[in-house]
């Protein structure tokens, strides 16, 4: 009993001397008042909703241009069911759709602040890179179905990993503040990018392996290196995440 007691003085003393460096830190002019009651009520002042008010509206920017991206996209055949039964494409038809995706994808985010333009450019990256193996599975001889395969794989899991770096990102500053990251929503991220090294991995055998056109198989490989980058990134950002406590991470 005396414990709780000494934890709550020590909360309510340490939120009473980093409210007013919040504020000052943020520049909004935050005034936390914080009442603790039996059942611990948190008010959040005008300046903290704001804070969270572009948060949200940076995300809101990031999903619409998602959105965009796949609608640009359709029109070069980026549908991933539509795929299925296209066939014949030479290399030179890959290489110059790739090409084509490119540029599309970066005239969707040139006037994008540089925030958004760099969360989006990774996922751009990505989704070309599904594309390009997708439209090589008639390049690739007797592994291209199993490359197609892995590609849809990491195309569904694209989504997924999306949001949960959304809720990442749009976590409060003032929560990162006091009780540091998102724990749980680090570790479902590290669990997907440990998958995705998996798929990787087995991509990496497939193509070493198989007997291929020198050219595609430089291909493949570089598709194949900017899936590990994304995969690497993601997972550094799931490391920090677990890693930030904040001043009252501990109790948690």
């Amino acid at each position: 009993m005396k414990k709780s007691i000494f934890v709550l003085i020590f909360f309510v003393f340490m939120v009473a001397l980093v409210a007013p460096v919040f504020a000052e830190k943020e520049g909004e002019g935050v005034h936390a008042d914080i009442t603790i009651a039996a059942a611990t009520t948190q008010t959040t002042s005008s300046g903290e909703q704001e804070i969270r008010n572009r948060v949200e509206d940076r995300i809101t920017v990031i999903q619409t241009i998602r959105e965009t991206i796949r609608a640009e996209l359709q029109d070069t055949g980026s549908q991933i069911d539509d795929r299925k039964g296209k066939s014949g494409r030479n290399l030179s038809e890959v290489v110059e759709t790739r090409k084509k995706n490119i540029e599309t994808l970066n005239a969707t985010i040139r006037n994008t602040s540089a925030e958004v333009r760099e969360r989006v450019k990774n996922e751009n990256e990505v989704r070309i890179a599904v594309t390009t193996l997708l439209d090589s599975e008639d390049l690739s001889g007797g592994i291209g179905r199993n490359i197609s395969a892995i590609a849809r794989e990491f195309n569904n899991s694209i989504s997924s990993s999306k949001k949960i770096e959304d809720r990442i990102q749009g976590r409060s500053s003032f929560t990162r503040l006091l009780f540091g990251g998102d724990r749980n929503a680090a570790q479902e991220l590290a669990n997907q990018t440990a998958q995705g090294k998996a798929r990787i991995a087995e991509l990496q055998q497939l193509i070493s392996n198989a007997t291929l056109d020198p050219e595609v198989r430089t291909l493949l490989e570089e598709q194949v290196r900017v899936l590990l980058a994304e995969q690497d990134r993601l997972g550094q950002l799931a490391t920090r995440e677990q890693a930030d406590r904040g001043l009252f991470g501990w109790l948690g």
